[in-house]
């Protein structure tokens, strides 16, 4: 977005008091930057990539397939992932390459033609990994959706700005964030919700107006690697008074921390729920056992 249509936008949203009335303004017609041409050699992009299950002489075969975000491009193919740019853990690297094929979102470009063979490797700086067993439609787009600094004195308040990725037009300020779509049983959804307010997720899903209300609905949502970049805190708090227990709550960070409180132990129903495939379940003691699943990509 260039900086005459952030403005024009800035202006149109202040001037009805954070109002949906006047918001669309990502319509029907938008144009990526480049359409026409490959996956650049000096621009990062947006890309979602799937393995590469043919047999030859590697690095021939072998490697991915990659494909802009938004974009009618074909897939390029890359003979692997090259991290050299990226702050990325050996582990979240491992995760990286482990992913399901369309589950895996990557931010970076096209490295230097090999010699040999003339092949290419994907020079990655941000991975993103989808949330198992969920997908997205051929009809949905891709979404980066970052809080706004607008003060809304009405409301609705669209006070979300969402960016389709690798587009020049197409950006939507937005009222609502609606992930229910996107999560599998017992996921936090405050988990989800911090991730996705801390401009740290990329959301496949499309843009719902209704009575006012522009919602941003997912149906898919890519986590940014890795998920925590420091380990949880462990606090010892002091002993409960006899017949009491600590009590404990999750944080936005998957922490289990003290809430400094002690509680009567309550009486409690001993089932132990489960949880989808690719997700572990954890648990935390708040008067009774309280439990959530997580996906099993995500650090423990």
């Amino acid at each position: 977005m260039n900086l005459k249509t952030w403005l024009v936008m800035s202006l149109t949203v202040l001037s009805t008091a954070c109002g949906v009335s006047s918001l669309e303004v990502d319509g029907t017609e938008d144009t990526l930057a480049d359409d026409s041409q490959e996956l650049s050699t000096t621009k990062d992009t947006y890309l979602i990539a799937r393995r590469d299950y043919r047999r030859c002489v590697s690095p021939m075969c072998g490697g991915y397939w990659v494909k802009d975000l938004n974009s009618t491009m074909q897939e390029r193919y890359v003979s692997a992932f090259d991290f050299s740019d990226s702050s990325l853990p050996v582990a979240t690297q491992d995760v990286v390459r482990s992913s399901p094929d369309n589950e895996l979102i990557l931010f970076g470009r096209l490295g230097p033609r090999e010699s040999r063979f003339g092949t290419r490797t994907l020079m990655v700086k941000l991975a993103y990994r989808g949330m198992p067993g969920k997908t997205f439609t051929a009809t949905d787009k891709f979404y980066g959706v970052f809080p706004s600094k607008i003060g809304c004195v009405t409301t609705p308040c669209a006070n979300l700005q969402t960016t389709r990725l690798n587009r020049t037009t197409g950006h939507t300020m937005a009222t609502d964030l609606d992930l229910s779509a996107a999560l599998a049983t017992m996921v936090d959804d405050q988990w989800m919700m911090s991730r996705a307010f801390s401009g740290k997720t990329v959301i496949a899903g499309r843009i719902v107006r209704k009575n006012r209300h522009v919602t941003v609905t997912a149906s898919q949502v890519f986590v940014q690697l890795p998920d925590r970049e420091f380990g949880c805190a462990i606090e010892r708090p002091a002993a409960c008074p006899s017949g009491q227990i600590h009590s404990y709550e999750r944080s936005p960070d998957r922490c289990t921390m003290p809430t400094g409180q002690c509680t009567p132990p309550g009486v409690c129903a001993y089932y132990v729920p489960s949880c989808d495939p690719g997700y572990r379940l954890v648990s935390w003691m708040n008067i009774c056992p309280r439990y959530a699943c997580e996906a099993e990509f995500l650090e423990e």
